[in-house]
């Protein structure tokens, strides 16, 4: 198949999309498929002609809501016009994000393109989150509109949770048929167990950890519905039992000054350990230095399907997760805990308890390591999607 892939992401920023989107189309390249790619990317990516940048004016301009929006809006322009020029030379067309999508609708209709939207949550739920005010409420309800019609004109929807999958059935009306759920992955040669103590010592020093602390770690997005913040909450009483442990918080986001002066406020600053943002190569390292990997989720409709679970897992780490949908597979495994979300008494408890008991986190990583591998590898969620694309061909 001749399959475009279209997405405003920009790829030159590491976070989960990122990922989401080189290992799909890294995927579907090595089944022997030919796919463009369409994004926003400040450097060059990919390879040959199959990827065509959103990229103007040389760069994406500042860090300002006026000039970020111009910067969306221009590339969301240049999509339409790569869109009306590349589509007559593929089979199939397939976005990553619903405003993509609706960007596509013309041109998908003008040369009758199959769609294919993948839907990773519901956007104006994570808006509302961002933002209390008026005017995120007001666009909060704009982005709902746009987001019910991406849906209606495409012909397949992949969502990474039966949760958006239900609510798109509920609100937006779509036939239960039209709906594929596939969830999110991890890349099991990349992220593995790493048992090189050199290594991971000299990653300490790095870091100023010593060799004897226990590491409690949290990779990813500093953003409202993270939870980070329960974490710092319930550190206080956890470092009183456990006055050997350092907390390891890998990422950046908009949540991170605040974090920080949060952890200085609390006077516990000094066992956290903020390192902003990594390379995406050295994330596995980072992982593997902790004793316990958390997900401290707050409630959302979407559900879960978070990479940084299965890259936890897949690094054989046991996880303190939220009691939310899509990670209550991990308790009933035996592959973490569970604690109800915003609680910080549950999560100091459930810390404290795999803290002082080595061998549950040796079994409960053991058994993690299994499942990423067997039911959570890119390689099998690319074999899932090109299903979903041959069916409509």
């Amino acid at each position: 198949m001749k399959i475009l892939y279209i997405t405003l992401e920009d790829l030159s920023i590491h976070k989960g999309p990122t990922v989401h989107v080189n290992e799909i189309v890294a995927g579907l390249r090595k089944r022997g498929h030919q796919v463009g790619l369409i994004a926003r990317s400040s450097a060059r990516y990919g390879r040959g002609d199959d990827f065509h940048s959103l990229r103007h004016g040389g760069v994406f301009w500042g860090k300002s809501v006026v000039l970020k929006t111009i910067s969306y809006l221009l590339s969301s322009v240049l999509l339409f016009l790569y869109l009306m020029r590349l589509l007559p030379h593929y089979d199939i067309l397939y976005a990553r994000d619903f405003p993509a999508a609706i960007i596509a609708l013309l041109p998908r209709l003008v040369f009758k393109r199959k769609l294919v939207l993948e839907m990773n949550g519901i956007a104006h739920e994570e808006q509302r989150l961002r933002s209390e005010s008026i005017l995120s409420r007001m666009f909060s309800v704009g982005i709902q509109k746009a987001e019910k019609m991406a849906p209606k004109y495409s012909n397949r929807i992949v969502s990474v949770t039966t949760q958006i999958a239900s609510y798109l059935i509920g609100n937006f009306h779509c036939q239960p048929e039209k709906i594929k759920v596939i969830t999110n992955g991890v890349n099991t040669e990349e992220f593995r167990p790493i048992l090189d103590v050199n290594l991971l010592g000299n990653l300490r020093s790095r870091l100023g950890i010593d060799r004897e602390e226990r590491v409690v770690a949290f990779v990813g997005n500093l953003a409202p519905w993270q939870g980070v913040e329960y974490l710092i909450g319930a550190a206080p009483m956890l470092l009183k039992k456990n006055q050997g442990t350092r907390f390891l918080i890998v990422g950046g986001g908009p949540l991170k000054d605040a974090l920080m002066a949060e952890t200085n406020r609390l006077a516990i600053s000094n066992h956290f350990v903020f390192t902003g943002m990594v390379d995406h190569e050295e994330i596995p390292l980072y992982i593997n230095l902790a004793d316990i990997c958390v997900l401290p989720k707050r409630r959302l409709k979407s559900g879960y399907s978070p990479i940084k679970l299965y890259e936890y897992m897949a690094c054989g780490k046991p996880v303190v997760a939220s009691r939310v949908e899509g990670l209550i597979f991990l308790e009933e495994e035996g592959a973490g805990r569970l604690v109800e979300p915003e609680n910080v008494d549950d999560l100091e408890k459930a810390l404290d308890d795999l803290l002082q008991d080595p061998g549950k986190r040796a079994s409960m990583g053991s058994t993690g390591l299994k499942i990423a591998v067997e039911r959570y590898s890119w390689k099998s969620k690319a074999i899932e999607i090109e299903g979903v694309l041959r069916d409509l061909m």
